[in-house]
This record gives structure tokens, C-alpha cells and sequence, in this order.
């Protein structure tokens, strides 16, 4: 029986008050220390099913040096720390609050730009008692490459079956510089990435790059996970041409361009500090830092997800294809008319 019902949504501040979407399941939680990693692949890795692990972190250096204790035994992002550790010369960064195309706008900026911006409204947010946390939103942070003496985190067992990010880590790029410039092949370094975002930052409505698998465990701070089932995915399209998607489920979604969207089914999640949610391929998924919050990211594959990967790269490579059939068509047809003129 599935229960119509308001998700978690509803506990947040703004403009996710009060928006009902169909919830019927939560994701299964579970200590992953007394998980063994055959029973991890059965039940969830070769069903393609998400899963919260518990007791992964406790060792992990991230956890004590880039957070502080705040009210309650909730650990609170320390940003000095970054700033004065890990001057990037430039991070990504996402405007929660403006969109661009199917994502949010991105911007460019200096660790110490960044966190200047989210002190200063935090500030004015306190002293006021008014106005909004910062919208920034610093994503997909190469941290591994850039820092790789800094040892932040060890990968828990049941995702180091990496074939990306291990491909990645020996390509030739990586041991000439001449290469990688000559390709542009800067996206190449690898797919293992530090998020970091205040309270009300959030991600649209995707799946994962590649229709990879990810894992994401937050170091401090609590996220609102809203998933889609692959099998439910095309009724979050748009009805005439399944090229667009929707964007923001907390939205007025248009009942004219997806038809069906109140049909879809989703499962909730609230991840906790210092829990590793392992989200499987192909499943749309839209989140919301709830608290000030940091995490580590990582997209892999193996072989239990290679028929998606392959699938995907697949109708990628067609859709390219017949974008520059469409594009060589139109340029023959006007070259044809210019000299017929």
C-alpha cells in the first residue's frame, strides 16, 4: 500500500514548507561494521538498491580537523581551517538560488572568497535575526588530487572496487603535464570530491554522472536524500520529447509538461554526521543540506554497474552523433543555397 504523505521537506525553512510529494519507503540503515562486503553486493550493490552505512568514519582525520563541537554534539564545518590549510587557487562553487540550463549557475573563487561570503551572512544573519545564509555552494572540490599528503579519509572496503576513479589515478596525464594540456583533459583527474555547503544549500533533481555509482558521507551536518527508482524515471520527463527533466521537485512542476509527475514514488532519507549513504545507479535523487554541512563524494563503477555505464555512454555517443548529422545537414542545405543564389 503506498501512503500519500508530507516528506521531510515539510521541516525545512522556506520554500520547502509545505510541498507534498509521494513518499512510500525510507532507505534501509545499517552498522557497517557488521556488514561484510559479500552481503553488502547481494543485498544492495547487485540490486541496485541504496543503503545508509553506520560506524565507517570514526578513525577518519576529516572528521576532528575540519570540524568543531557545536550545541548538542553536532560538529559544525571549520572553516578557518580550510581556509588557512587548503588555499586553492580556485573552487567551484554553485549559486543555490540562480539556475542555469539543468543545474545551478557556477562561479569560480578563491577557499578564502568562499569562505569570506559565508561568514559574512552568517553574521548578518545572527546579528539581525534576519536575512539568509549564504547560497553558496562549494562542489565536486578535486580534494585528493590537489592534496594528496593530506590523507582526510580511507575508503570504506565495500566501494574500493573502483574501476574510474583507478583508470583515472594511472592515465598518462598524471605523469606528463604536456598531455594534459595539449587534451584539455582537465575533468580527467579523477571522480573523488568535497562538498561544502551552510544549511539551505542543495543539489536539483539528477542521476549520477555516467549512471555511475556514488557513496557520500557526511562529516558533519544532516542531508535530506528524495530518491527515484530507475524504473520510475520516466515520469520526471518531459512527456513530448524525454529530453528535458524536472529540476526542482519543491517547485510548482508543470502539470503540462510532466503529466506525470504525482505518479512518482519516492524513498526519503535523513543522513547524519559521520553516516555513508551509497547511492546506486541510474536512481534520481535531489538533496538538501538541512545543516551547515561538509561531505566526500566519490562516482565508480565495476562490474556489477558496468551495463549501465556502457548503456548510457552508449546513448550518449548516438545523441552526439545525431546533433551533428542535424548540424552538417543545415550547414550543406544554406552552403547549398548561397551558391545556388
Amino acid at each position: 500500500h503506498c501512503e500519500v504523505r508530507a516528506s521531510s521537506m515539510d521541516q525545512m525553512d522556506g520554500g520547502g514548507a509545505g510541498r507534498r510529494v509521494k513518499v512510500v519507503g525510507k532507505v534501509e540503515r545499517l552498522d557497517g561494521q557488521s556488514l561484510t562486503y559479500s552481503e553488502f553486493v547481494d543485498r544492495f550493490m547487485k540490486p541496485n538498491l541504496p543503503v545508509v552505512l553506520t560506524g565507517l568514519t570514526s578513525s577518519w582525520p576529516s572528521c576532528e580537523d575540519w570540524t568543531f563541537a557545536g550545541p548538542d554534539d553536532r560538529r559544525r564545518p571549520n572553516l578557518p581551517f580550510f581556509a588557512q590549510n587548503f588555499s586553492s587557487p580556485r573552487v567551484q562553487v554553485a549559486d543555490c538560488s540562480a539556475r542555469e540550463y539543468t543545474d545551478h549557475k557556477r562561479l569560480e573563487m578563491s577557499m578564502q572568497e568562499f569562505v569570506d561570503h559565508w561568514v559574512r551572512n552568517s553574521n548578518t544573519v545572527s546579528s539581525s535575526g534576519h536575512g539568509e545564509a549564504s547560497s553558496l555552494y562549494l562542489k565536486d572540490w578535486h580534494f585528493v588530487k590537489e592534496y594528496p599528503d593530506y590523507v582526510a579519509y580511507t575508503t570504506p572496503p565495500f566501494f574500493v572496487d573502483d574501476w574510474l576513479n583507478m583508470y583515472l589515478d594511472s592515465h598518462p596525464m598524471h605523469r606528463d603535464s604536456d598531455i594534459a594540456n595539449y587534451k584539455n583533459e582537465v575533468n580527467c583527474d579523477d571522480y573523488r570530491f568535497v562538498y561544502i555547503g551552510a544549511k539551505g544549500t542543495w543539489t536539483p533533481l539528477h542521476a549520477d554522472v555516467f549512471r555511475s555509482y556514488s557513496w557520500s558521507a557526511n562529516v558533519c551536518g544532516r542531508k535530506l536524500w528524495l530518491f527515484l527508482a530507475p524504473s520510475q524515471s520516466h515520469l520526471i520527463f518531459d512527456s513530448r520529447n524525454l529530453r528535458s527533466s524536472v529540476y526542482d521537485i519543491n517547485e510548482d512542476v508543470s502539470e503540462k509538461q510532466f503529466p506525470e509527475f504525482n505518479k512518482a514514488e519516492w524513498i526519503e532519507c535523513i543522513q547524519e554526521q559521520n553516516e555513508i549513504i551509497f547511492v546506486p545507479s541510474g536512481w534520481y535523487h535531489q538533496v538538501y543540506n538541512l545543516e551547515d554541512t561538509i561531505s566526500i563524494n566519490h562516482n565508480w563503477f565495476n562490474a556489477y554497474n558496468l551495463h549501465w555505464v556502457t548503456t548510457k555512454l552508449q546513448k550518449s555517443i548516438l545523441k552526439t552523433s545525431a546533433i551533428y548529422v542535424i548540424i552538417l545537414r543545415r550547414f550543406v542545405n544554406a552552403t547549398w543555397q548561397q551558391i545556388q543564389a
